[in-house]
């Protein structure tokens, strides 16, 4: 874990919330919060920022499937069992599919002398691959955590961490 932390890194927790653990199908639900937890673990030891994205719905729109935004239960935007932020690290509340939309993110990541996003969480196709997206067009090194990501869709999954992250920065692996 330590090569991938650097002197620059902020990890970003997306969307680990109960409203959201039952798309992790690429990667188990149980597997996937170990992943996420050695991840946070391993930047709180390194002394680097760990942020947690939450999402409460999403955004204003018309889409294809109709929604115009929808609103999530607060419910659903509790962190999951064994994923919990500490009272000094950012907890942002987004209706969005980045992190970085209207939150303050880059802000507080700017503040901390942040030059490298660590992305980890659910879905990798929506949430994850917005925000490194987004990450990467505000100039961070991008990097996602290939066993500590998930989707509902398998084969959207393995496109985005073969096609798009590739693109973007670089999907690296947490060994062990």
């Amino acid at each position: 874990m330590s090569e991938i932390i650097s002197s620059g890194a902020a990890l970003v927790v997306v969307d680990m919330q109960v409203g959201t653990l039952a798309n992790a199908r690429s990667q188990p639900a149980d597997r996937l919060i170990v992943e996420v937890g050695r991840a946070i673990s391993g930047f709180r030891e390194a002394g680097r920022p760990v942020v947690f994205a939450i999402s409460t719905g999403t955004p204003p729109g018309i889409t294809q499937y109709g929604s115009q935004g929808r609103t999530w239960p607060s419910t659903d935007t509790e962190l999951v069992d064994g994923i919990q932020a500490q009272k000094d690290e950012l907890t942002i509340h987004r209706a969005a599919w980045s992190a970085f939309a209207n939150t303050g993110l880059h802000e507080h990541l700017t503040a901390e002398a942040v030059t490298q996003v660590v992305i980890v969480g659910i879905a990798t196709t929506f949430g994850v691959e917005s925000t490194a997206r987004s990450a990467a067009g505000l100039g961070y090194d991008v990097i996602v955590l290939a066993e500590a990501v998930s989707d509902p869709d398998p084969a959207g999954h393995d496109r985005t961490l073969t096609r798009v992250i590739p693109a973007l920065g670089r999907v690296l692996s947490l060994g062990g």
